[in-house]
């Protein structure tokens, strides 16, 4: 019983600490992935949240930025958001 109790315990400390770091927002671009088309590696002319991680001023939007909630963005609704 003592076991479980101090396993608990235990449990409880590390809660905060993992709360305290956090998932983190987006990292800054790197040189020359500021475009749509840098961002876009696989050149299908929409962005996943993958593509769009580089750039954390998309990335932290994306899903505001996917009207269309299809998972995706696309230039159109980039630009709409820019505006």
């Amino acid at each position: 019983m003592k076991t479980i109790i101090f396993a608990i315990c235990i449990g409880c400390l590390a809660i905060p600490a993992l709360a305290a770091e956090g998932i983190g927002a987006a990292s800054e671009a790197p040189p020359g992935a500021q475009s749509f088309r840098d961002l876009d590696t696989n050149r299908d002319g929409r962005l996943t949240f993958s593509e769009a991680f580089p750039n954390p001023r998309i990335a932290n939007s994306f899903n505001q930025i996917d009207q269309n909630a299809d998972g995706f963005l696309t230039a159109a609704e980039i630009a709409a958001v820019v505006r």
